[in-house]
């Protein structure tokens, strides 16, 4: 995001390439960030919990204020909204 662009040094290499960056629409956190990942009340149980504990991977660029997130215990990354 921050390094400028060979092209044109008053754009950013990013906005050189893809529009610019919108923090409102992919907002960012720390990468290693513990988090819980709901889990959709259609593909869970009753009385099974509404989240499983992930770990905080990167803005999902390509989905609107979606991210990526590590499940552990399924050993799978995991894209979600919330």
């Amino acid at each position: 995001l921050l390094r400028t662009s060979r092209l044109n040094p008053r754009l950013s290499a990013y906005n050189a390439f893809r529009a610019p960056f919108d923090f409102n629409r992919t907002p960012l956190a720390p990468p290693g960030t513990r988090a819980l990942v709901f889990e959709d009340p259609q593909k869970r149980k009753t009385f099974d919990p509404h989240g499983k504990e992930a770990w905080y991977l990167g803005p999902a660029m390509e989905h609107y204020r979606c991210y990526k997130f590590h499940v552990p215990e399924t050993r799978g990354n995991r894209i979600s909204d919330t």
